[in-house]
């Protein structure tokens, strides 16, 4: 969607193609990113999908966090509820440091880069 700004809905079942992803798996992925504010939904013959805000205003954080919620920025690598700071699990630490800057790039990537990137690349 971010590499043709010019289109202005997108159909789930042609996404799907080119993602090379089951339909209804996008749909309910989408269907989040909707709620979350970042994808606008129109029904209808003329409808589909489109960006809420432009992609460079999109990051990918914001797709992460709706996607998965806070599992990467906030919960325990091994799953550990009471893992914390002050009751670290034996990954706390090391997990901490990856996670870090991991948060800090995708805070900084916009889907527009990303995309523009993936153009290059074929």
């Amino acid at each position: 969607m971010a590499r043709h700004p010019e289109k202005q809905f997108w159909k789930i079942q042609e996404l799907a193609e080119q993602a090379e992803t089951p339909a209804p798996f996008l749909a309910k992925t989408f269907q989040s990113l909707v709620k979350a504010r970042i994808l606008n939904s129109s029904k209808g013959r003329q409808g589909g999908f489109s960006f809420r805000r432009p992609a460079d205003k999109i990051f990918l954080i914001d797709i992460v966090k709706t996607i998965d919620g806070t599992t990467l920025t906030h919960d325990c690598a091994l799953g550990l509820p009471e893992c914390h700071d002050d009751n670290p699990c034996p990954f706390h630490d090391q997990w901490k440091r990856i996670r870090i800057p991991l948060i800090e790039a995708l805070s900084e990537e916009s889907l527009a880069h990303v995309s523009k990137q993936g153009e290059e690349l074929h």
